[in-house]
């Protein structure tokens, strides 16, 4: 299908920077563009897409080429990895908000719109998290306490198979608090941020040591130690067809990229917990 690029309207500075990054990831990637275009509104102000191609070897080119004319299209030679290509987009943005989308997400209506005027009433909040369903309807458990050692132990070991229902589990997870109350939160998934580009010091929005994998809790890490509020905002809803690659089989190109990253995340923050503004329901007055 072929969908023209619509910009909303030009009155003013750039509200609105959609990143994505794409490899090999073709079908959905058109499929997420489609839902963006048809439901970013004029009155959100003017916004821009930004995608960048990871050197894809499907027809993620041809897709992108074929279906979205004009689309603003970063073609990398090679896989640099998710957050180099990142930076890359962030770059040339010109927004006063940054969402960070995946190929595999489906935008809902009026849902990047509840977000941006989230963003515009708490001047506080550094980075926003909708609420993610899973393409069956049901709620994906998209938020994420930080690490520790117990976490640990059971998140990356067989333990966490075994005792599923464990505290350790549930309490990272968050799964026993209501997801239709507004928070802050520590952490989230990285499919769907939005973030304000005033909280974002120097030219990279992602540490490019990370090239794959723990890049998302990085930077909610530095946003919350800089005084910055992350905020999971339930009104906006967004879908996720989360692929988990990295919990694929026992040995994988996913799997090793892993736990490169959380060495390298633990090797630069040099802890476990940081004890930085913690969960609070209350807490959104900013």
């Amino acid at each position: 299908m072929r969908v023209g690029i619509k910009y909303g309207s030009r009155l003013g500075g750039v509200i609105l920077s959609v990143i994505l990054v794409n490899y090999n990831n073709g079908t959905a990637i058109a499929s997420c563009l489609s839902t963006i275009f048809r439901y970013l509104s004029p009155r959100s102000g003017e916004y821009e897409v930004l995608v960048v191609d990871n050197s894809s070897t499907d027809n993620s080119r041809q897709l992108l080429h074929e279906g979205f004319p004009g689309l603003n299209l970063i073609e990398n030679p090679k896989n640099v990895g998710f957050s180099r290509a990142v930076n890359q987009a962030f770059r040339r943005s010109r927004g006063k908000y940054i969402l960070l989308l995946n190929p595999d997400m489906t935008v809902l209506p009026e849902s990047v719109n509840k977000m941006t005027g989230f963003m515009d009433d708490h001047p506080q909040v550094g980075l926003l998290l909708p609420k993610l369903l899973n393409p069956d309807g049901t709620l994906q458990l998209s938020c994420r306490t930080f690490y520790d050692f117990p976490i640990l132990f059971f998140r990356k070991t067989p333990l966490g198979k075994m005792f599923p229902n464990h505290r350790v589990i549930r309490r990272h997870l968050m799964m026993d608090w209501n997801h239709e109350k507004a928070r802050e939160v520590d952490w989230g998934l990285g499919a769907c941020m939005l973030l304000r580009r005033a909280a974002i010091s120097g030219n990279d929005l992602l540490d490019e040591r990370f090239f794959l994998y723990f890049e998302d809790v990085d930077l909610c890490f530095r946003l919350k130690k800089e005084g910055w509020k992350v905020i999971y905002y339930p009104e906006a809803v967004m879908v996720h067809a989360h692929m988990r690659h990295s919990s694929r089989g026992w040995i994988s190109r996913a799997k090793w990229e892993h736990l490169k990253s959380l060495i390298k995340f633990f090797g630069k923050h040099r802890r476990f917990k940081e004890p930085v503004s913690r969960n609070n329901d209350s807490d959104l007055s900013c």
